[in-house]
């Protein structure tokens, strides 16, 4: 793929077409199988069955987006990088929960109010507010990665005061150990090849579309960062979402999105910034006035709508739901949003 500018246009076009396909299929069936061999050592090894949640599935669905991240600010594309986090938040809000509430009304947890959806909400706030006015530097970047390592440090920490003896209900169900090592082992692989020819692909598509449309290269990272890239590495969200929905599994859902956005934000975004901070004159507008507000939106109003939800089923024996208004609401917002990035994303 390196050598693809070479190959007659039609031809290298496809290649990168197909690679930006290929990728993004691999790296959802890779964070399956990372998944399914991480939660499977969970349970043979006995952790707690909050650490199995929050940081085994968390870390894997979020994986591909680390990954590309790091893949394209180790090559100069910082934007790509930040673009990927942010179009993830994004969609994983409104496309993701949006699609779960289709299914059922999701709930609510008043500990996701008051703890986990508040600490997202102040990470946005910070790396918003630091776009906004100047660049995003190293530091920066570390001042994100060290606040997810401490919140984290504090969940395990609360998660293994209140441990069971025993393993997860359905321990039994998960494959043997060897097996589970194998498809950890293997998933982190494959995902590390996935990530590489989706950077690669998008690097590509990036450079030729700048050149077509008259638009700067870091416009362009923007538009492929924050629509392609971000929806395919959010589609292990997305399936894992409405897998749980459908297993009656509601705080899963929440949990999957909420604590992506935290690891989206602090761990993805701040690496990116380590490897190849970004300067105030080559931030887009867009996206230091478009796409950072809107994530910073679709944060606040996820948390006012919990709100509002439980001022009304205060004192009564219900649970705090967001029901299908709220998901079709959702996905016409990321539509319009989707089409806004293609049409108005200028140099």
């Amino acid at each position: 793929m390196s050598d693809a500018s070479s190959l007659p246009a039609l031809i290298a076009w496809g290649l990168s077409i197909g690679g930006l396909l290929f990728g993004m299929w691999l790296l959802t069936r890779s964070a399956d199988w990372f998944v399914d061999g991480a939660v499977g050592l969970a349970f043979r090894l006995r952790m707690p069955p909050l650490i199995v949640g929050f940081v085994i599935v968390g870390f894997g669905t979020s994986a591909p987006e680390m990954l590309v991240s790091v893949l394209a600010a180790a090559q100069g594309l910082p934007l790509l990088s930040l673009g990927n986090a942010y179009g993830s938040n994004i969609t994983n809000v409104l496309l993701i929960l949006g699609a779960s509430m289709l299914i059922a009304p999701i709930a609510l947890h008043r500990v996701a109010l008051r703890r986990d959806i508040p600490f997202l909400l102040l990470t946005t706030l910070f790396i918003v507010g630091l776009a906004l006015f100047g660049s995003l530097t190293r530091l920066h970047g570390a001042i994100l990665v060290a606040a997810f390592i401490l919140f984290l440090a504090w969940q395990i920490f609360q998660a293994m005061k209140k441990r069971e003896a025993t393993p997860c209900e359905g321990a039994q169900e998960v494959a043997p150990l060897g097996r589970s090592l194998f498809l950890t082992l293997g998933g982190l692989g494959a995902l590390l090849a996935a990530s590489q020819i989706l950077v690669m692909s998008a690097r590509f598509i990036a450079e030729r579309a700048a050149a077509a449309a008259g638009m700067s290269p870091e416009a362009t990272q923007l538009i492929i960062g924050i629509t392609v890239v971000a929806l395919g590495t959010s589609l292990p969200e997305l399936m894992a979402s409405i897998t749980a929905m459908r297993k009656g599994q509601h705080d899963i859902a929440l949990g999957n999105v909420v604590g992506s956005n935290c690891f989206n934000l602090c761990i993805v975004a701040g690496l990116a910034l380590l490897i190849h901070p970004v300067s105030e004159d080559t931030m887009p507008y867009a996206f230091r006035y478009r796409d950072g507000l809107i994530m910073l939106a679709t944060t606040l109003t996820l948390w006012v709508g919990g709100l509002l939800a439980w001022l009304r089923v205060h004192g009564k024996k219900r649970d705090v739901t967001l029901g299908r208004k709220w998901g079709i609401s959702f996905l016409v917002a990321w539509l319009l949003y989707t089409l806004w990035v293609f049409t108005h994303t200028a140099n």
